[in-house]
């Protein structure tokens, strides 16, 4: 499979609304009904297979037959939707979204674009047809659910205190530089002349020579050329016997020298400071998406089901009316398991 034709599956799950069915789509079987729009068989293998090539990993094939119809009751109740409140697409925006297509998949001609189309079945009229139906979707449910999202300050403190142990803490962090003798374990007197080399650079440090200075002449270890420095740490992100060493309790800027079985590290900890948590207006927007994308899925979830509740939905395929039929009692299972928890 070609990488145009790969990319432009997305493009084809999209929302692909039909109006009455013309008398060409009558000749063909139902698969359902939803108030005075048909879904017609074509349609629904044409969801199905576009959506089976989507998934990674694959799903049961009856459970995304199950997905296909489901998504296309909901195109069809949107549609109805936007059909009572004339809201539609214009065309401006229609070659917007053409726009960032080509854009995002990196097609810069006319004639890239027409053949990647060409290669998944589809002419520039068609897309543009998808495109005008999702916009049209999009600013129904952009008027009925998304505009009626209110999220507090308030709201955004408590999510803040609710999960800042969890998602918000700050390790204890310090400003830390190194001097690294090193030597071979088998070799006690290499070991000695190790130990050697950091009584001399500490006897450079404490007569006032900067730490920096010293640890290019005296360090063995990558961050010579840099002057020891080893940037910001954070108390558990080195190993454990050099972690203890920089996070020395009582504090120190020049702890005891490490000794591990093929070095020595002499410390210089500058700037440390205790654990904490980021600060709510770091994180605000972060909790505020977070809120949003959870509170949206609830609010639509609502509001397709009141949809579909006023609505006229018969679904003709029985392996399907079936699978709906399995999945509504798994779904009030679910519910009643909810109900005991909170009870």
């Amino acid at each position: 499979m070609s990488a145009m034709k790969r990319t432009l599956y997305g493009l084809l799950a999209a929302a692909t609304l039909y109006g009455l069915a013309s008398g060409a789509d009558l000749v063909e079987r139902i698969v359902a009904r939803v108030n005075d729009r048909l879904i017609t068989q074509t349609e629904f293998d044409k969801r199905v297979d576009n959506m089976t090539k989507a998934q990674q990993p694959p799903k049961d094939r009856g459970q995304t037959r199950l997905d296909a119809l489901d998504d296309l009751i909901k195109e069809k109740l949107l549609a109805e939707r936007a059909r009572e409140l004339s809201v539609s697409a214009t065309d401006t925006e229609v070659d917007e979204a053409l726009q960032r297509v080509k854009a995002q998949y990196n097609l810069n001609t006319d004639a890239e674009f027409d053949a990647a189309l060409s290669q998944s079945g589809m002419t520039r009229d068609d897309l543009k047809a998808q495109l005008k139906d999702t916009i049209t979707l999009q600013k129904v449910v952009g008027r009925d659910v998304t505009s009626h999202l209110d999220i507090t300050e308030d709201m955004l403190r408590l999510e803040y205190e609710r999960q800042k142990e969890k998602l918000y803490a700050v390790p204890e962090q310090a400003h830390v530089f190194e001097i690294v003798a090193r030597f071979d374990k088998s070799d006690f007197g290499g070991r000695e002349r190790a130990a050697q080399r950091i009584s001399d650079a500490q006897a450079k440090i404490k007569a006032g020579t900067a730490f920096s200075d010293v640890a290019k002449e005296y360090s063995e270890g990558k961050t010579r050329d840099r002057g020891g420095d080893l940037g910001t740490v954070f108390k558990g992100e080195l190993l454990p016997v050099l972690d203890a060493g920089v996070f020395s309790d009582p504090p120190a800027e020049y702890p005891a020298p490490v000794i591990q079985p093929t070095s020595i590290t002499l410390f210089r900890v500058a700037e440390r400071k205790p654990s904490g948590f980021k600060p709510f207006n770091d994180v605000k927007e972060e909790i505020r998406k977070k809120i949003n994308d959870e509170l949206y899925d609830k609010r639509f979830a609502e509001y397709v089901a009141k949809l579909r509740r006023e609505a006229f939905v018969k679904i003709y395929d029985a392996e399907l009316a079936k699978l709906e039929q399995a999945a509504e009692k798994e779904k009030e299972k679910d519910k009643d398991k909810e109900k005991e928890k909170k009870s």
